[in-house]
């Protein structure tokens, strides 16, 4: 699905001489979204009826362990899809997450450059920093490590299933095991210019798993935000999956008025892993971090570049999830220490 409301162009700051990296690539996903037009469909093609109640999502939305010990992972279709693609879709989802929970590889790098210009008897300060961060898995699974355990479709569409993980038991000598490889990433910048603050992102989850008949499947889903303005791109099986924009709301048993309430312009699970994604990062930034600080002297002033970078093998678990200012939070564990955003 493609939906974008009114993109800018990226501009990078000239009074930075630091040069971040990825900059060409940033360059190229903006330089096509500069026309300020919306595309793609502004109508829904299957939902007979639309509601404009938000949908009570199940109580193991928010809390995983009722369902069980063990893996066990939730995946959430885009809305105002067809029933069975809806499914497909939201099952390949849970899979990525449900892996990440027995071994992923977390890497870390974020670049921080600060100019200090002297301009008559004042200091000028300008600031930004560009984070990337990649979360990936490989492993091999047959069909029979994994369960659906309870599934729940919304006002909008949207196929939310539970689903177990179970990577050492049910293996018959006789299956095939298949490989499935899981990658997401985020490139984020912030940059502070004579006081204006500007940031932007972009996160990108796939999957790819093929299949005993040499059948490939996955799925893909790029989130794009600038400030307020946003655009995503989902696609399932190499097809372009279309939705419109619309304030998809949602709740939680026994929420007893509005200020309860979530809203996400692009459905439940655009907010869902852009959050997550963003949670496993700011969590990331305390482990194995090494610091490397680099200063170049100039007649204009001080350039500083400071380097963090992280590397290293982990575990996901989510202990639960609450709705939080308009907003997801995420209480999630990494390997080797606790960590609470609550």
């Amino acid at each position: 699905m493609k939906r974008f409301v009114g993109f800018l162009v990226f501009t990078c700051f000239a009074v930075l001489s630091g040069r971040p990296q990825d900059k060409k690539k940033f360059e190229k996903i903006f330089e096509k979204e500069t026309s300020g037009e919306v595309s793609g469909s502004t109508k829904f093609q299957n939902i007979k009826q639309l509601s404009y109640y938000p949908d009570t999502l199940p109580a193991w939305f928010f809390q995983p362990s009722i369902l069980g010990s063990g893996y066990y992972a939730v995946g959430i279709s885009d809305p105002d899809m067809p029933w069975e693609e809806a499914k497909q879709q939201a099952i390949l989802r849970a899979k990525t997450l449900a892996v990440w929970q027995e071994r992923c590889k977390i890497q870390y790098f974020k670049d921080i450059y600060t100019d200090a210009r002297e301009v008559q008897r004042y200091t000028t300060l300008n600031e930004r920093f560009d984070i990337y961060f990649k979360l990936t898995s490989g492993v091999k699974v047959t069909q029979n490590m994994f369960a659906v355990v309870d599934t729940h479709f919304t006002r909008f569409n949207e196929y939310i299933v539970a689903l177990q993980y179970l990577p050492t038991s049910n293996l018959q000598q006789s299956d095939t095991l298949s490989p499935f490889i899981s990658y997401a990433s985020v490139f984020y910048v912030s940059a502070s210019f004579d006081g204006t603050e500007e940031n932007q992102a972009e996160y990108d989850v796939k999957n790819f798993l093929q299949t005993p008949a040499l059948a490939t499947q996955g799925f893909e889903f790029v989130y794009r935000e600038k400030g307020t303005k946003f655009m995503s791109i989902s696609s399932l099986n190499g097809h372009k999956v279309d939705y419109p924009a619309y304030p998809y709301s949602y709740t939680f048993p026994g929420a007893s008025n509005r200020k309860q309430v979530l809203v996400s312009y692009n459905g439940l699970w655009s907010i869902v892993i852009r959050e997550l994604l963003n949670t496993i990062m700011l969590n990331t930034q305390p482990l194995s971090v090494r610091l490397k600080n680099i200063d170049q002297k100039y007649t204009s002033g001080i350039n500083r570049l400071a380097r963090e970078i992280a590397s290293f093998d982990s575990q996901l678990r989510i202990n639960g999830i609450k709705f939080d200012n308009d907003s997801l939070k995420f209480d999630l564990k990494l390997q080797g220490q606790l960590n609470s955003m609550w």
